[in-house]
């Protein structure tokens, strides 16, 4: 049935259309039609070989159009999509942007962004993928480093950064879009279609950016054959990816990630829902509209969900399997959210990994297990994916530690690293040892040979096995906290920095007895949410909590000196 909301024609699907049962599901995964991710796959290709296998049989919905789409559709299917990215490749061809040449992207959040990158791979290009929520300080570092061609951004992303016509000169760029020294998209629409040129399988294919959760972010340089390594994998997990289930995808479409996660989508046949701005009320309204049946965010997102598991929607309901990817995830947000699905056996997938590596391991819960292990054992993050090997090394001598269960530094082996790290070559000497490279986290195995991450190795606090541990266990005690994070103060000591969901006072008498489990922890720095300055995958910047502390600011980070925003990351 269709309907209308405010805006554009939309279809609503009934909380009970999606329920393919598990049998089903493995057999649309297994059945033959589909787009082959045996062999390296240029994402600039993608979207066409998707087109050519199912047609217009597929449909994708969105939060909002694609911001070039004239049309202004928030409905399409993979023909809709094939045909949009060969349009915008043909804008950027017209902009004079040809084969080996950088195309940086940073524009304001929308599902569009990969299928911008697509065009630009499309025709040999590289584009670099720029989140519009960082610093606009660092935005500028990361554009000098990517030195690109052609920009892609909008009016509201140029004032934020002071993209302005001086600053195009002097990084000899040309801009795309309505903006100050910029070449409107309408002025380059509807030239000729240019043929395919896509870069050659182990050459760089796209680039992006790592969090910033501890400094500048790194740009790691990625090929074909990486992506496509890690999206077979996807596509032949077990009871994911298959025709007739809905993918809703509310992740940073500037990550790596979302360019793995789309290609595994569009291999088996798997129906669309991308979300470019994943805030409570926009994921209620869409998932009770169109009901998915898997579901990605980041760890934070979730968190941020939590309120919507009461909501007389049930916007949780037809989903089966929740995803998450790349950071840590507390137990309670992954309890609340597997007990607001309306499935029968709900389950959660969390996946530990990052941009210089993709994905290292998988570990699945179920409610029950959800409920058995809590924070106690919530530091486990499964097993390595196939063809990925993991070790735990000396951090004195980077060798290989003889006790695989004594804490070190996390080194991983994979085809899927990143070919570079653009503009600071020494960051990625650094961290290669052999053929293995170092992830910047801190942990151990555990039971079972289980892979565990104890903490980011720039955020370990003399003293303290894992913050990431204690944070469980405050998060496990206080059901009305939004963020509890442990950081240093500037002398060492663990601070918990604390952010209650509006209209929560925090308890003092109840914070003390938690807290009595924790030795050396000090007094609670309670902050309001946007004094947590996330990063584009909703983390907090632990380093610039620190300094807030140091300083005794509760406010956002924009009161902090630009030297400490500007600091190298780790």
């Amino acid at each position: 049935m269709l309907t209308t909301a405010e805006g554009p024609l939309r279809s609503r699907i009934r909380v009970g259309a999606r329920r393919a049962g598990p049998i089903r599901t493995l057999r649309g995964q297994l059945h033959p039609n589909r787009v082959s991710l045996r062999r390296p796959v240029n994402a600039g290709l993608m979207a066409e070989l998707a087109a050519d296998r199912f047609g217009r049989s597929v449909p994708i919905y969105l939060d909002r159009p694609f911001d070039w789409d004239p049309g202004r559709r928030v409905e399409l299917d993979y023909t809709d999509l094939a045909i949009l990215v060969e349009e915008m490749s043909a804008v950027l061809a017209a902009a004079g942007v040809g084969r080996w040449d950088r195309v940086a992207i940073v524009k304001s959040a929308n599902y569009d962004t990969q299928a911008l990158a697509w065009a630009a791979a499309r025709i040999g290009a590289i584009p670099a993928l720029l989140s519009a929520s960082l610093d606009p300080d660092i935005i500028n570092v990361l554009l000098d480093r990517v030195r690109p061609r052609a920009l892609i951004t909008d009016p509201e992303t140029a004032r934020y950064a002071g993209l302005d016509a001086a600053r195009l000169r002097d990084l000899s760029c040309r801009a795309i879009g309505a903006v100050d020294g910029g070449i409107p998209v309408e002025d380059l629409w509807g030239g000729r279609v240019p043929a395919p040129s896509p870069l050659k399988d182990d050459d760089p294919m796209m680039i992006t950016h790592t969090s910033s959760t501890t400094g500048v972010s790194k740009l790691g340089e990625t090929s074909a054959a990486a992506v496509t390594f890690s999206a077979f994998r996807e596509a032949v997990f077990p009871l994911l990816h298959a025709p007739g289930e809905l993918f809703a995808s509310a992740i940073s479409h500037v990550h790596v990630r979302a360019a793995v996660t789309q290609m595994a989508s569009l291999s088996r046949g798997t129906s669309l829902l991308g979300i470019g701005r994943p805030d409570g009320d926009t994921v209620a309204d869409l998932f009770a509209r169109y009901r998915p049946t898997l579901v990605e965010a980041h760890p934070n997102a979730f968190l941020g969900w939590e309120r919507l598991a009461g909501d007389a929607a049930r916007p949780f309901a037809s989903v089966r399997m929740f995803v998450n990817t790349f950071d840590a995830i507390h137990p309670r947000t992954v309890r609340r959210l597997l007990d607001a699905s309306g499935r029968t056996l709900p389950l959660w997938l969390q996946c530990y990994g990052m941009t210089e590596v993709q994905v290292v391991s998988v570990r699945l819960h179920t409610r029950r297990t959800a409920r058995r292990d809590g924070a106690g054992d919530s530091r486990s993050v499964g097993w390595e994916v196939p063809g990925v090997r993991a070790r735990i090394c000396d951090p004195r001598t980077g060798r290989r530690r003889r006790s695989q269960r004594a804490p070190g530094m996390i080194q991983v082996r994979t085809p899927a690293r990143v070919l570079s790290l653009v503009g600071t070559p020494d960051k990625f000497s650094e961290r290669r040892y052999g053929r293995w490279f170092d992830t910047g986290d801190w942990g151990r195995r555990g039971p079972w040979g289980r892979l565990e991450v104890l903490d980011r190795i720039a955020d370990r606090i003399d003293g303290v096995e894992s913050c990431l541990r204690i944070e469980d266990r405050l998060m496990d005690r206080f059901p009305g906290a939004a963020e509890i994070v442990i950081v240093p103060d500037g002398a060492g000591r663990p601070v918990p920095v604390v952010c209650m969901r509006a209209g929560t006072p925090l308890d003092e008498a109840a914070w003390r007895a938690a807290a009595a489990e924790f030795p050396g922890l000090a007094e609670p720095f309670e902050v309001a949410p946007d004094a947590l300055h996330r990063t584009a995958t909703v983390k907090p910047r632990r380093y610039l909590l620190t300094e807030l502390i140091k300083k005794g600011d509760r406010r956002r980070a924009e009161a902090l000196g630009r030297d400490v925003v500007l600091r190298e990351g780790a």
